[in-house]
């Protein structure tokens, strides 16, 4: 078995050198006190578009404008402009959009982490006064999920179009988005997580960034966990 870091791979000892099991860290239970966390989904609660949930029954991907990309975004541009304005660092939990991601983007390329080398970039999350996460949920199904799952996947904030899904994953692996977030460890998310390593979806040392090593640069106190992905 590999014991997987931020920047190296390590082989454990006294387990089969030759296995294909990865190890990874992960957090839960997020606590912390010198960055506020705000969750998306309190907020956009409060802009529930009660009269679309009436489509829904027969038009389940109707769903997303349950809680609307539009809303969304207006909310993540107040958050994010009053931290700059007032010099205060915050995690917003649990983003949806290309757009949101984008505006991070070019704040972080303000701050000098763009890494022409690598096309990536390389931030100290201790530094920026916004950092983000998106919910596991969110890159593990995409709009047209809805037809087949239904209420299994109403959740809030929503599942998105394909492409906004596929602009989830981009900006994991060029290294803006900090966190994923994962609530409670399913059979169903560990596959997912398997899946995602086995096909390069994202790599074995970016997965054990946004999973754990980067919430240290946070501040962020938390419970440590271990996952062991079979690859």
């Amino acid at each position: 078995m590999k014991k997987v870091f931020a920047n190296k791979i390590l082989n454990v000892i006294n387990t089969d050198l030759f296995d294909n099991r990865f190890l990874f860290d992960y957090l839960t239970n997020l606590e912390t006190r010198e960055v506020e966390v705000i969750y998306l989904s309190d907020l956009l609660e409060q802009r529930k578009n009660i009269d679309v949930l009436d489509k829904v029954k027969e038009k389940p991907a109707m769903y997303s404008n349950v809680y609307s990309p539009e809303d969304e975004l207006e909310i993540f541009n107040e958050l994010f402009d009053n931290a700059i304005k007032n010099n205060k660092k915050i995690h917003i939990v649990w983003i949806t959009l290309e757009d949101e991601v984008k505006i991070l983007e070019e704040y972080y390329t303000s701050l000098w982490y763009m890494r022409e080398d690598i096309n990536c970039f390389a931030p100290d999350f201790a530094e920026p006064m916004v950092t983000v996460s998106v919910k596991i949920e969110n890159i593990m199904w995409k709009w047209s999920d809805y037809k087949a799952q239904r209420d299994k996947i109403f959740f809030n904030p929503p599942i998105r179009e394909s492409w906004q899904v596929k602009a989830m994953f981009k900006w994991i692996n060029r290294w803006v988005i900090a966190w994923i977030y994962i609530s409670e460890f399913t059979e169903e998310i560990e596959k997912f997580l398997w899946n995602c390593v086995k096909d390069e979806n994202i790599l074995s040392m970016t997965l054990a960034k946004v999973l754990y090593y980067n919430q240290e640069s946070i501040w962020f106190k938390w419970i440590k966990k271990e996952l062991i992905v079979n690859y």
